[in-house]
């Protein structure tokens, strides 16, 4: 189908407009067929470091840290590759879980006993024997892409094919300081005017790959504490866990969809703004009792 209509598509009961897609197929009483091949390609470039200090005087740690880049056409088996529109251009860019920054340290630390300041029944009992260890991350945000939608929605902006994208006008990310609480709320990530509605027959130039999600950076701790019962063999073991400890908020999603009006003015009000968030902080007991 195209937006100038050939003579022989025309549907004749709406003027102006083709044959639906049905009316057109070569092979008569089949929709769509699919065709699975082993096309597009990806790569992966990394730097990688680790270093690690082992237990030694009560304590243990560790770091990881990755620098990278991922680029691909598809994140998944069976994704589709555009039919019509260039691989590179259309479909070539940053993985879907494309993260720059990736670093995360572990640690296992034995408290020092109370007891060698005070040497105290009850503070021995209480603050002796306890075990701190935890992980922390910091993650940069993944790739995201933009879409749109139109008010006046039976306008055909492409006339078929692989469909069109929006068209960016100018840098969608927002420093710092300008990602602050919008009139409805909620946080505006994105700048929503770097984008534009595309005109008739025009397929947009938005990459897959136009901004980056919220990264995160996480802490989680663990305290075990164990009460030595009678024999040596015979322990409880108190432990507490928390996630999310200091209860960061991280955002985990934004919306990403523009919605434009017959004039082209952009009319959705949570466009560019964060719409989720991760888990807020979790906590967890338990008593194990070893023998």
């Amino acid at each position: 189908r195209h937006l100038d209509v050939n003579p022989q598509n025309v549907n004749p009961t709406v003027a102006g407009t083709a044959l639906p897609d049905d009316f057109l197929r070569p092979y008569p009483g089949y929709g769509s067929i699919t065709y699975y091949d082993n096309a597009g390609y990806s790569n992966y470039n990394a730097l990688q470091v680790a270093a690690n200090r082992r237990f030694a005087r009560g304590l243990q740690f560790g770091l990881a840290y990755t620098y990278s880049k991922t680029m691909d056409m598809a994140d998944n088996d069976r994704d589709a590759l555009p039919a019509y529109r260039p691989y590179r251009i259309w479909s070539y860019g940053r993985a879907g879980f494309d993260q720059t920054h990736v670093a995360v340290i572990n640690y296992t630390w034995d408290i020092p006993r109370a007891s060698k300041l005070w040497d105290n029944r009850l503070v021995k009992a209480v603050f002796d024997n306890w075990q701190l260890s935890g992980i922390t991350a910091f993650a940069s945000g993944t790739p995201g892409g933009i879409g749109y939608s139109l008010v006046d929605s039976g306008t055909d902006i492409t006339g078929g094919g692989d469909g069109g994208r929006i068209i960016v006008t100018g840098n969608p990310n927002l420093p710092d300081g300008q990602q602050t609480v919008a009139a409805t709320g909620f946080v505006q990530w994105i700048n929503p005017t770097a984008f534009a509605r595309p005109a008739r027959g025009d397929f947009g130039n938005a990459p897959k790959d136009v901004f980056r999600n919220p990264g995160t950076h996480n802490w989680d701790f663990s305290f075990f504490k164990n009460i030595p019962l009678k024999s040596e063999s015979r322990y409880m073991q108190f432990r507490w866990e928390m996630y999310n400890a200091f209860n960061h908020t991280q955002w985990s999603g934004i919306d990403t969809t523009a919605r434009f009006d017959a004039a082209g003015a952009q009319v959705n009000t949570r466009f560019g703004q964060v719409n989720a968030a991760r888990n807020a902080r979790v906590m967890q007991g338990s008593l194990r009792l070893t023998f």
